[in-house]
Protein backbone atom coordinates (compact mmCIF):
# COMPACT_ATOMS: atom_id res chain seq x y z
CA UNK A 1 0.00 0.00 0.00
CA UNK A 2 3.05 2.65 0.57
CA UNK A 3 3.12 3.28 -3.56
CA UNK A 4 -0.88 3.96 -3.06
CA UNK A 5 0.02 6.64 -0.36
CA UNK A 6 3.11 7.87 -1.76
CA UNK A 7 1.15 8.39 -5.17
CA UNK A 8 -2.36 9.99 -3.46
CA UNK A 9 0.81 12.22 -1.36
CA UNK A 10 2.57 13.24 -4.69
CA UNK A 11 -0.96 13.76 -6.33
CA UNK A 12 -1.86 16.30 -3.50
CA UNK A 13 1.05 17.81 -2.07
CA UNK A 14 2.68 19.03 -5.57
CA UNK A 15 4.21 22.52 -3.77
CA UNK A 16 5.77 20.45 -1.30
CA UNK A 17 9.51 19.14 -1.94
CA UNK A 18 10.39 15.73 0.55
CA UNK A 19 12.86 13.00 -0.81
CA UNK A 20 10.81 9.76 -1.87
CA UNK A 21 12.91 7.31 0.04
CA UNK A 22 11.53 9.28 3.29
CA UNK A 23 8.40 9.88 2.39
CA UNK A 24 8.20 5.86 1.93
CA UNK A 25 9.72 5.23 4.99
CA UNK A 26 7.48 6.79 6.60
CA UNK A 27 4.15 6.10 4.94
CA UNK A 28 5.46 2.32 5.63
CA UNK A 29 5.66 2.50 9.55
CA UNK A 30 4.10 -0.92 10.92
CA UNK A 31 3.40 1.56 13.95
CA UNK A 32 0.97 3.84 11.89
CA UNK A 33 -2.82 3.23 11.11
CA UNK A 34 -3.89 4.01 8.37
CA UNK A 35 -7.68 5.06 7.28
CA UNK A 36 -8.33 4.86 3.48
CA UNK A 37 -11.32 5.48 1.18
CA UNK A 38 -11.24 4.01 -2.15
CA UNK A 39 -13.89 4.38 -5.18
CA UNK A 40 -16.17 1.95 -6.83
CA UNK A 41 -12.93 1.01 -8.71
CA UNK A 42 -10.64 0.43 -5.66
CA UNK A 43 -8.65 3.33 -6.55
CA UNK A 44 -7.34 4.68 -3.44
CA UNK A 45 -8.95 8.30 -3.52
CA UNK A 46 -8.17 9.73 0.35
CA UNK A 47 -6.62 8.53 3.36
CA UNK A 48 -5.23 9.56 6.82
CA UNK A 49 -2.04 8.21 8.27
CA UNK A 50 -1.11 9.09 11.81
CA UNK A 51 1.09 7.79 14.44
CA UNK A 52 0.70 8.19 18.11
CA UNK A 53 -1.12 11.39 18.08
CA UNK A 54 -0.04 13.00 14.94
CA UNK A 55 -1.41 12.74 11.77
CA UNK A 56 1.25 12.67 9.10
CA UNK A 57 -1.08 12.53 6.10
CA UNK A 58 -4.66 13.47 5.64
CA UNK A 59 -6.19 14.17 1.57
CA UNK A 60 -8.55 13.73 -0.76
CA UNK A 61 -8.32 13.72 -3.96
CA UNK A 62 -9.85 17.25 -5.52
CA UNK A 63 -12.44 15.44 -7.69
CA UNK A 64 -13.55 13.52 -4.64
CA UNK A 65 -13.45 16.25 -1.77
CA UNK A 66 -16.47 18.31 -0.04
CA UNK A 67 -18.46 14.93 -0.03
CA UNK A 68 -17.55 14.71 3.89
CA UNK A 69 -14.73 12.34 3.03
CA UNK A 70 -11.88 13.92 4.65
CA UNK A 71 -14.40 14.91 7.50
CA UNK A 72 -15.11 10.97 8.38
CA UNK A 73 -11.64 10.11 7.99
CA UNK A 74 -10.53 12.87 10.69
CA UNK A 75 -13.04 12.10 12.87
CA UNK A 76 -12.04 8.28 13.04
CA UNK A 77 -8.39 9.61 13.85
CA UNK A 78 -9.29 11.62 16.38
CA UNK A 79 -11.49 9.32 18.45
CA UNK A 80 -8.67 6.71 17.68
CA UNK A 81 -6.39 8.76 19.54
CA UNK A 82 -8.23 9.82 22.10
CA UNK A 83 -9.13 5.85 22.66
CA UNK A 84 -5.00 5.64 23.05
CA UNK A 85 -4.62 8.24 26.25
CA UNK A 86 -3.97 11.41 24.26
CA UNK A 87 -5.94 14.83 24.80
CA UNK A 88 -3.82 16.51 22.03
CA UNK A 89 -3.76 16.14 18.14
CA UNK A 90 -1.25 17.52 15.52
CA UNK A 91 -1.07 17.32 11.95
CA UNK A 92 2.35 17.32 10.47
CA UNK A 93 5.63 16.61 12.49
CA UNK A 94 5.69 13.70 14.96
CA UNK A 95 8.91 11.39 14.73
CA UNK A 96 9.28 12.60 11.52
CA UNK A 97 7.14 14.40 8.65
CA UNK A 98 5.68 14.54 4.83
CA UNK A 99 5.07 17.94 6.30
CA UNK A 100 5.79 20.37 8.55
CA UNK A 101 2.36 21.53 8.53
CA UNK A 102 -0.94 21.75 6.51
CA UNK A 103 0.41 23.60 3.63
CA UNK A 104 -1.61 27.24 2.59
CA UNK A 105 -0.72 30.54 1.43
CA UNK A 106 -1.97 31.95 4.90
CA UNK A 107 0.65 33.52 6.93
CA UNK A 108 0.13 34.39 10.97
CA UNK A 109 2.97 37.16 11.49
CA UNK A 110 4.53 39.59 9.60
CA UNK A 111 7.12 38.36 6.64
CA UNK A 112 8.70 39.22 3.77
CA UNK A 113 10.22 38.24 0.60
CA UNK A 114 7.24 36.17 0.07
CA UNK A 115 5.90 34.51 -3.06
CA UNK A 116 3.81 31.56 -2.20
CA UNK A 117 3.51 28.75 -5.26
CA UNK A 118 -0.20 29.98 -6.62
CA UNK A 119 -1.61 26.55 -7.03
CA UNK A 120 -1.75 26.65 -3.38
CA UNK A 121 -5.70 26.78 -1.82
CA UNK A 122 -6.55 27.91 1.88
CA UNK A 123 -9.21 24.71 1.52
CA UNK A 124 -7.21 22.57 3.89
CA UNK A 125 -6.68 25.80 6.77
CA UNK A 126 -10.56 26.72 6.75
CA UNK A 127 -11.57 22.91 6.60
CA UNK A 128 -9.46 22.35 9.99
CA UNK A 129 -10.61 25.52 12.00
CA UNK A 130 -14.34 24.80 11.72
CA UNK A 131 -12.92 21.65 13.35
CA UNK A 132 -11.22 23.53 16.53
CA UNK A 133 -7.98 23.43 14.86
CA UNK A 134 -5.55 26.18 15.02
CA UNK A 135 -1.78 27.29 14.48
CA UNK A 136 0.36 26.23 17.43
CA UNK A 137 3.33 27.81 16.65
CA UNK A 138 4.27 31.75 17.73
CA UNK A 139 6.58 32.35 14.67
CA UNK A 140 5.38 31.23 10.75
CA UNK A 141 6.46 28.46 9.43
CA UNK A 142 7.62 27.89 5.83
CA UNK A 143 9.95 26.46 2.98
CA UNK A 144 11.60 28.89 0.55
CA UNK A 145 12.55 28.70 -3.13
CA UNK A 146 14.94 30.48 -5.43
CA UNK A 147 15.66 29.65 -9.28
CA UNK A 148 19.23 29.37 -9.94
CA UNK A 149 19.62 29.03 -13.77
CA UNK A 150 20.75 32.58 -15.22
CA UNK A 151 20.83 34.03 -11.66
CA UNK A 152 23.24 36.60 -11.71
CA UNK A 153 26.31 36.31 -9.24
CA UNK A 154 25.84 36.39 -5.41
CA UNK A 155 29.30 38.48 -5.27
CA UNK A 156 30.62 35.64 -3.13
CA UNK A 157 31.94 31.76 -3.14
CA UNK A 158 33.59 29.34 -1.32
CA UNK A 159 37.66 30.66 -1.12
CA UNK A 160 36.57 34.37 -0.70
CA UNK A 161 37.46 36.24 2.18
CA UNK A 162 35.27 39.50 3.86
CA UNK A 163 36.53 41.59 5.68
CA UNK A 164 38.87 39.28 7.23
CA UNK A 165 36.67 36.11 7.17
CA UNK A 166 37.81 33.30 5.15
CA UNK A 167 34.45 31.77 3.40
CA UNK A 168 35.70 27.88 2.59
CA UNK A 169 34.85 24.46 2.65
CA UNK A 170 35.50 22.72 5.71
CA UNK A 171 37.77 19.70 6.46
CA UNK A 172 38.00 17.04 8.46
CA UNK A 173 40.98 18.83 10.90
CA UNK A 174 38.29 21.74 11.23
CA UNK A 175 35.53 19.08 12.99
CA UNK A 176 36.52 19.90 16.36
CA UNK A 177 36.21 23.85 15.18
CA UNK A 178 32.96 23.67 13.96
CA UNK A 179 31.34 21.66 16.38
CA UNK A 180 32.39 24.57 18.82
CA UNK A 181 30.82 26.72 16.94
CA UNK A 182 27.74 24.85 16.69
CA UNK A 183 27.51 24.39 20.28
CA UNK A 184 28.31 27.93 20.88
CA UNK A 185 25.54 28.89 18.15
CA UNK A 186 22.85 26.55 18.37
CA UNK A 187 23.74 23.59 20.64
CA UNK A 188 20.77 21.35 18.93
CA UNK A 189 22.33 22.38 15.75
CA UNK A 190 25.66 20.40 16.81
CA UNK A 191 24.40 16.76 15.88
CA UNK A 192 24.12 17.36 12.01
CA UNK A 193 27.52 18.55 11.71
CA UNK A 194 29.09 15.50 13.32
CA UNK A 195 29.48 13.06 10.22
CA UNK A 196 33.18 13.36 9.00
CA UNK A 197 31.37 12.62 5.65
CA UNK A 198 29.97 15.96 5.78
CA UNK A 199 34.18 17.26 5.41
CA UNK A 200 35.44 15.04 2.78
CA UNK A 201 33.82 16.27 -0.73
CA UNK A 202 32.45 12.81 -1.22
CA UNK A 203 29.35 12.81 -1.07
CA UNK A 204 26.09 14.90 -1.92
CA UNK A 205 26.35 17.17 1.18
CA UNK A 206 29.24 19.68 2.51
CA UNK A 207 30.24 21.58 5.67
CA UNK A 208 30.51 25.43 4.13
CA UNK A 209 31.95 27.42 7.29
CA UNK A 210 33.41 31.23 8.11
CA UNK A 211 36.85 30.85 9.46
CA UNK A 212 38.37 33.53 11.56
CA UNK A 213 41.95 32.08 11.41
CA UNK A 214 41.53 29.01 11.80
CA UNK A 215 38.17 29.40 14.06
CA UNK A 216 35.44 28.52 12.74
CA UNK A 217 32.94 31.23 13.67
CA UNK A 218 30.15 30.49 11.52
CA UNK A 219 28.73 27.93 8.80
CA UNK A 220 26.13 26.22 6.69
CA UNK A 221 25.49 22.39 5.47
CA UNK A 222 24.87 22.43 1.42
CA UNK A 223 23.22 19.44 0.18
CA UNK A 224 22.92 18.57 -3.33
CA UNK A 225 19.78 16.34 -4.75
CA UNK A 226 19.13 15.11 -1.53
CA UNK A 227 15.23 16.11 -2.25
CA UNK A 228 14.93 16.76 -5.55
CA UNK A 229 17.05 16.70 -9.49
CA UNK A 230 18.72 19.19 -10.13
CA UNK A 231 17.67 20.87 -6.71
CA UNK A 232 19.56 21.53 -4.07
CA UNK A 233 19.68 23.36 -0.74
CA UNK A 234 21.31 24.97 2.28
CA UNK A 235 20.32 24.81 6.09
CA UNK A 236 21.31 24.83 9.44
CA UNK A 237 22.86 27.93 9.31
CA UNK A 238 24.88 28.98 12.36
CA UNK A 239 27.15 31.68 13.69
CA UNK A 240 28.92 32.30 16.89
CA UNK A 241 27.62 34.38 19.40
CA UNK A 242 30.89 36.70 19.24
CA UNK A 243 30.55 37.22 15.63
CA UNK A 244 27.24 38.17 15.26
CA UNK A 245 25.97 41.25 13.46
CA UNK A 246 29.14 40.88 10.91
CA UNK A 247 26.96 39.48 8.20
CA UNK A 248 28.89 36.23 8.43
CA UNK A 249 25.19 34.02 8.01
CA UNK A 250 24.00 36.22 5.25
CA UNK A 251 27.94 35.60 3.23
CA UNK A 252 27.34 32.02 4.12
CA UNK A 253 24.06 31.42 2.47
CA UNK A 254 25.15 34.02 -0.73
CA UNK A 255 28.05 31.79 -1.01
CA UNK A 256 26.24 28.42 -0.66
CA UNK A 257 24.13 29.67 -3.35
CA UNK A 258 26.71 30.05 -5.55
CA UNK A 259 27.76 26.50 -4.85
CA UNK A 260 24.71 25.40 -5.55
CA UNK A 261 24.26 27.00 -8.89
CA UNK A 262 28.13 26.37 -9.90
CA UNK A 263 27.26 21.73 -9.17
CA UNK A 264 24.38 22.95 -12.13
CA UNK A 265 21.63 23.08 -9.38
CA UNK A 266 18.30 24.48 -11.84
CA UNK A 267 16.64 25.85 -8.00
CA UNK A 268 17.90 26.01 -4.39
CA UNK A 269 15.27 25.09 -1.68
CA UNK A 270 14.82 25.38 2.04
CA UNK A 271 12.67 23.69 4.05
CA UNK A 272 10.85 23.52 7.41
CA UNK A 273 11.92 27.18 8.33
CA UNK A 274 10.71 30.33 10.49
CA UNK A 275 10.17 33.62 10.76
CA UNK A 276 12.89 35.86 10.88
CA UNK A 277 15.02 33.65 8.57
CA UNK A 278 13.00 35.31 5.46
CA UNK A 279 14.89 37.64 5.84
CA UNK A 280 18.65 35.59 6.22
CA UNK A 281 17.43 33.61 3.50
CA UNK A 282 15.47 36.49 1.31
CA UNK A 283 18.62 38.47 0.90
CA UNK A 284 20.15 35.75 -1.10
CA UNK A 285 17.09 35.52 -2.99
CA UNK A 286 14.70 33.00 -1.64
CA UNK A 287 11.62 33.72 -1.13
CA UNK A 288 8.74 31.92 0.54
CA UNK A 289 6.84 29.41 -1.72
CA UNK A 290 4.45 27.32 0.50
CA UNK A 291 3.33 28.65 4.44
CA UNK A 292 2.85 25.50 7.08
CA UNK A 293 -0.69 25.42 9.69
CA UNK A 294 1.16 23.73 12.23
CA UNK A 295 -2.42 22.62 13.00
CA UNK A 296 -3.22 21.25 16.75
CA UNK A 297 -6.56 20.46 18.59
CA UNK A 298 -7.34 19.52 22.09
CA UNK A 299 -9.56 16.65 22.35
CA UNK A 300 -12.67 17.07 24.70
Amino acid sequence: MTEELYALFQRNFPCVLRKADTARELLSRRENTVLAYRDDAGVLRGACVYGGKTVYMLCVDEAYRRKGIGGKLLTEAEAAVKAEGFDRINIGVGNSYLTPGVPTPHHWYETVNAFPDPHLTDEARLFLEKRGYRHDCDADIFDMRMPLAGRPSQGIRPGDAVEGILYRWAEEKDIPSVLACAEDAWDEFAMYYRSAALYRGEGRERVLAAFDGDTACGAIIVSLETEAEKTGSSGCTIVRHAYRGRRIATNLVKAAAEALKGAGMREAALGYTYTGLDKLYGSAGYRISVYYMMAAKDLP
